[in-house]
């Protein structure tokens, strides 16, 4: 498992958190959306947000599969506390 201060994991984490404010942004947008009358151009502009949380959705899930992929091929370091007897 990788330590908290590899530098890869930061790069993850971020793009994660990305993902995840835009998710919440466009949630919003979406419910902000639906208080109002339906026409064509709202459900023009709710399939486009809809598209947005997939393409977020679709990234998190790629970056979870690399993350996991590159965990299971790196060597498994020892991180054992010193306690040891």
């Amino acid at each position: 498992m990788r330590k908290i201060s590899d530098p890869s994991n930061k790069r993850f984490d971020c793009a994660v958190r990305d993902s995840l404010s835009a998710i919440r942004a466009t949630h919003l947008q979406l419910h902000l959306l639906n208080s109002t009358c339906a026409t064509a151009a709202l459900l023009a502009s709710q399939i486009e947000l809809y598209g947005v949380l997939l393409d977020e959705i679709s990234g998190i899930h790629t970056s979870l599969a690399r993350d996991l992929k590159h965990a299971r091929l790196t060597p498994q370091v020892s991180q054992s506390s010193g306690l040891d007897a």
